[in-house]
């Protein structure tokens, strides 16, 4: 027991040093760049508060910030009415097919939100989207004029792109709850006379609050913290979030860092606020924790004359999120370039043939894979290990951790991946992809540590406690107990973590170099460059490898993908 003791001392002493290090350190150096006079190649060395003053009282910035958090809102207002309803519908009604439905809603978790931007370009572009050009040539035929009815670049074009992706997400860890939380009290509310109505209002729906909350917080700041769709559309109409001023504070001549960094320190102080809500709307779920793992199963509730109305709403947003987007990128990816008229004669291979034979491409294919494993593998084991101890035995200590290493959940990437340069500028790891795994490192660990105590949270530690009364020890504990109730979870945080590394962009665009450069890069250089159809050749190649990740997920450990994941 001595042995055992010290060992976790150990090795919670290096958990500790490795997650100031990776997460908090390039933290300090983004804050502490806000307050340096710049030039105009940088920072100088005399230090300032114009900048930090500049940031947190313009109006103009103070606009950047309403910009991003107004968008966010609405973003998650519709997400979560969208994914609440889509999960209610597929977890626990009797429509049919819904064991198809099911896999095919977390499908827009393949393309990230920037590839989904592609499609939607190709699709909703004013003179060359596929919609348009195909309802003009209907009317056409059809002997009358149509002007175009479907705008992307506009600010509804954002909302749209944004809530088809996120509304995934809602999806996932709400029905999830659903098909975890104990039924008991329904079938009880049903045999004392409730409606089907009135037990969803009056049960169904109370008991997933703290878990829609919870979920809510996470795409609320997703949305908050993202940049390249409001950028590249917002740009065409003079719309421009706080994400997107630090990157062009960051990248566009002359660079005004220490204005980005300010300016991201607005965006950690909400990230602050929005863990402290996180822990508690988590600790709510305890009141609905099962011994067992498994809550008590009840029949389908019938649907009756809401059928048609919750058809109209599946059905559409498969078309809108899945069908629409992957079919008009992949045809997108095999045009030569964009044309209001459509003929067989801009068809090509081209873009592929270049993906699988150029030797950068072949870099970053390889980069992409690699990087995915390990963020994957790390955030699982280090999440894990901070929040099993933050929740079972805690402690200042512990909670400090968990909320640390929490922090780089909202800070923009970008800004993130200026700290990771300036930190590591000097040393051997700088230009190489070891950089570009600390980045993914520091911004996924949040997930698998938020993640964690929530699966934990829902495990009764009576459990553990019984089998270490019986002569475990805890390493024996974790290995019979904890790990197996926890397989579900811990499956869903390595994959979504592969997945988010795959599609990660904003900390890439500024640590990669020649040697390491990813998919998501390449993607964006040939979308700024106005090369949609390599782009979308590009976003085609990403999706197929999280697909692939998904059947072998599904292959080697023989869950269902859907299901860990939302778990």
């Amino acid at each position: 027991m001595r042995v055992d003791f010290k060992l976790s001392r150990i090795l919670w002493f290096v958990l500790i040093v490795a997650v100031l290090i990776i997460a908090v350190v390039p933290l300090i150096y983004t804050i502490d760049a806000a307050f340096y006079k710049e030039n105009k190649t940088g920072l100088s060395q005399i230090r300032s508060l114009v900048p930090f003053l500049n940031v947190f009282t313009s109006q103009e910035y103070l606009e950047y910030l309403w910009n991003a958090l107004y968008l966010a809102s609405i973003v998650t207002a519709i997400s979560v009415t969208l994914g609440a309803a889509l999960a209610l519908i597929l977890a626990r009604t009797d429509l049919p097919f819904r064991g198809a439905f099911d896999l095919l809603a977390i499908i827009p978790m393949f393309l990230s939100p920037f590839t989904g931007l592609i499609a939607w370009i190709a699709l909703g572009s004013v003179k060359t989207g596929f919609i348009n050009v195909t309802l003009i040539g209907i009317a056409h035929w059809m002997g009358f004029d149509l002007e175009p009815i479907v705008n992307i670049w506009s600010f509804s074009g954002i909302v749209w792109v944004m809530s088809l992706f996120f509304t995934s997400l809602m999806y996932l860890f709400t029905s999830s709850s659903l098909r975890s939380m104990d039924t008991s009290l329904e079938e009880s509310a049903r045999a004392s006379g409730a409606t089907p109505m009135q037990t969803l209002l009056r049960i169904t729906l109370p008991m997933q609050i703290p878990s829609v909350l919870s979920s809510a917080l996470l795409v609320f700041i997703f949305s908050a913290e993202m940049y390249t769709i409001p950028g590249l559309i917002g740009s065409t109409f003079g719309f421009t979030t706080l994400p997107w001023r630090i990157y062009q504070d960051s990248t566009a001549f002359p660079v005004h860092q220490a204005h980005a960094a300010a300016a991201a320190s607005m965006l950690l102080i909400i990230a602050m606020i929005g863990m402290l809500l996180q822990r508690w709307f988590t600790r709510l779920a305890t009141r609905y924790i099962t011994v067992s793992g498994k809550g008590f199963r009840s029949n389908p509730m019938n649907l009756g004359r809401w059928t048609v109305l919750s058809w109209v709403l599946v059905i559409g947003y498969i078309l809108s999120a899945v069908v629409l987007p992957i079919a008009g990128m992949l045809m997108s990816s095999l045009m030569m370039y964009s044309a209001p008229v459509i003929n067989m004669q801009i068809f090509t291979l081209t873009h592929y043939v270049q993906i699988f034979t150029l030797q950068n491409m072949l870099n970053a294919l390889w980069n992409t894979a690699w990087l995915a494993v390990l963020s994957g593998a790390i955030c699982v084991m280090m999440g894990f290990a901070i929040s099993y101890t933050d929740a079972r035995k805690p402690s200042i200590s512990t909670r400090f951790l968990a909320f640390t290493g929490s922090l780089p959940v909202a800070v923009p990437g970008l800004v993130y991946g200026l700290g990771l340069l300036w930190v590591y500028i000097q040393t051997p790891l700088y230009g190489t992809a070891w950089v570009l795994l600390l980045a993914y490192i520091a911004k996924f660990l949040p997930y698998g540590i938020m993640t964690s105590r929530s699966g934990i949270l829902q495990l009764h530690p009576e459990m553990e406690e019984s089998a270490r009364m019986s002569g475990a020890n805890n390493a024996q504990v974790l290995r019979l107990i904890t790990m197996p109730l926890m397989k579900t979870t811990l499956i869903a945080i390595l994959v979504f973590v592969m997945l988010q590394s795959i599609k990660e962009l904003s900390a890439s665009v500024l640590l990669y170099t020649q040697k390491s450069q990813v998919l998501s890069v390449l993607t964006w250089h040939y979308m700024d460059a106005g090369n949609y159809q390599f782009a979308a050749a590009v976003g085609v190649t990403q999706t197929v490898m999280m697909l692939l990740l998904v059947v072998l997920t599904r292959a080697v450990f023989r869950v269902k993908f859907e299901k860990a994941l939302g778990s």
